[in-house]
């Protein structure tokens, strides 16, 4: 039976298994684009976040009266306030 189909066995041509491995290799880079992409938008979100803190922080500093206050005395200060404004 070597070299000989059975019935409902199909086997690809050359052509075709080159096809195939075309496309594997194609998925696969694709795979590595989206995880690129997927990546860069995480750097871009954590960039994004991080100049949020500083500037929120700057104003909180600025109008808080907190400004060369260390963060242990900064969040006392503003445990306080947040305390008042409970009682509000």
């Amino acid at each position: 039976m070597d070299g000989h189909r059975r019935k409902g066995q199909t086997s690809m041509t050359e052509n075709e298994e080159k096809r195939l491995e075309n496309l594997r290799e194609k998925m696969s880079q694709l795979k590595a684009r989206e995880q690129a992409i997927l990546a860069h938008d995480k750097q871009r979100q954590r960039k994004e976040r991080t100049r949020r803190l500083i500037q929120n922080g700057a104003l909180a500093e600025r109008y808080l009266g907190c400004v060369g206050v260390e963060p242990q005395a900064f969040e006392e200060r503003l445990r306080g306030i947040v305390e008042i404004l409970k009682k509000l």
